[in-house]
């Protein structure tokens, strides 16, 4: 049996490899997909004070910005649809972010994004959440 955290860097691996080629695995999510439009807003994450905001672009591609708390550049944002689920895929570049990535799936009936955080510095994987943050 494999300890937690090399499951963990296993499935951050492979969803990174994928990552180049999920055009081959999946559709990308159209501009009309309602899964797509439920995922926009902004998110905090559920261990911490960082932020994923989430919105489209013209034509109809996946942006995000992220804050920790303050902005952090993002190198890129892909999003997939496969069996009617959401995956999004962010890549930070930046100081203490050296190719950082989420890979996250938004769960419809919890209304969250769950998944994996992996910070090649540090070779550390982490399990993570986000919560929508309701405009006050």
């Amino acid at each position: 049996m494999f300890p937690r955290f090399q499951l963990v860097a296993l499935a951050v691996c492979s969803l990174a490899a994928l990552w180049g080629s999920t055009a081959a695995l999946a559709q990308p999510v159209g501009q009309t997909s309602l899964e797509m439009l439920a995922i926009q807003g902004r998110w905090i994450r559920t261990d911490a004070p960082y932020v994923i905001e989430l919105s489209h672009a013209q034509g109809g591609s996946l942006q995000a910005l992220y804050f920790n708390p303050k902005p952090i550049h993002v190198s890129k944002t892909d999003a997939v649809e496969q069996g009617g689920m959401v995956q999004v895929m962010i890549e930070l570049q930046d100081v203490g972010y050296p190719g950082s990535t989420y890979v996250l799936r938004y769960k419809r009936a919890q209304d969250t994004l769950q998944g994996i955080y992996f910070h090649p510095a540090s070779q550390q994987s982490y399990e993570v959440g986000f919560v929508r943050q309701i405009a006050k």
